[in-house]
């Protein structure tokens, strides 16, 4: 299927109620002369450019707001205008790929050469910086816990200290192929952390009473108090803040980056030129808001 917006065409294909798509290609406007056509152009960036098209790693499910199918079945998110912008200023098309099984497997397809660079929500952290180079973050989120009221309220009687939760008993459930497992075991490492297919099953399981907490970062929490019209809605109850109250991690940064090979110096220089830029003239800051509900703090 296919979708027009001004010089742009968008092309995909999905499966099943919760959107699994791959973006076959965006055609952008005619390349811009000066990339192709000099030849002392870095390898990395010349490989991009002669092949005609942008290779961008991302996760296979729809994870709003930073990159999904609205109701008109438009890709949309942060994520997806980066890539898009990108793909335009190289003058090249775009292959979004949602291909990733996990967000652990999307260095391994930058490390296996499958894609160009991943753009997809991805936390810089070290295990997987030992795969890939990262660029600067583009977006930093707060980390946050979920907590269950009921089974929380005898931990939190002094007042809401994180730390009350740093028990063998206490069990806190994280997406599994994530860096939550990583930031929930650095944080609570005392308490047992059980990984979960999504962080859908995990809300689940703690409205179930089965967790005490559930940890995530700001993005997926905001999204679940925002309704915006076409986007997409996690399966979670709409009655889960009544059980369910988010409290925020003072201090805790969750860095969202992008990824490339690690034998691609000159793009990832490109990269984060391309962050700093959008940075500086406030553009950046403008798209978070938009998607993430305000300024950000």
């Amino acid at each position: 299927m296919a979708y027009r917006s001004g010089g742009t065409i968008l092309l995909w294909t999905w499966t099943g109620i919760r959107h699994t798509i791959a973006v076959l290609g965006l055609l952008v406007l005619p390349p811009t002369a000066g990339y192709a056509a000099d030849p002392a152009t870095a390898p990395d960036i010349a490989r991009i450019l002669a092949r005609g098209t942008l290779v961008v790693a991302a996760y296979k499910s729809d994870m709003p707001p930073f990159f999904y199918v609205d109701a008109a079945g438009k890709p949309g998110g942060i994520d997806v205008e980066l890539a898009t912008d990108i793909a335009q200023r190289l003058g090249v098309k775009l292959n979004y790929a949602r291909m990733a099984d996990n967000f652990d497997d999307l260095p391994h397809l930058v490390a296996s050469r499958k894609a160009d660079v991943a753009i997809s929500y991805l936390s810089r952290t070290l295990r997987r910086a030992a795969l890939v180079r990262f660029t600067q973050p583009y977006a930093r989120l707060r980390q946050t816990l979920m907590v269950n009221r009921t089974k929380t309220a005898p931990l939190f009687r002094g007042g809401e200290r994180v730390e009350m939760l740093n028990d063998a008993s206490v069990q806190v459930g994280v997406e599994d192929g994530s860096s939550y497992v990583d930031f929930a075991t650095e944080r609570l490492p005392r308490a047992q952390v059980k990984p979960f297919p999504s962080n859908e099953d995990a809300i689940a399981a703690l409205l179930a009473g089965q967790l005490h907490a559930v940890m995530v970062d700001e993005g997926f929490s905001y999204s679940l108090t925002r309704v915006q019209a076409g986007v997409p809605r996690y399966r979670v109850r709409d009655d889960w803040a009544l059980y369910v109250k988010i409290v925020p991690l003072t201090g805790a940064r969750d860095p969202i980056a992008m990824a490339v090979h690690r034998d691609d110096p000159n793009w990832l220089a490109w990269l984060d030129t391309y962050i700093a830029d959008r940075q500086e003239d406030g553009s950046l800051d403008r798209l978070l808001d938009r998607h993430l509900g305000g300024p950000r703090k």
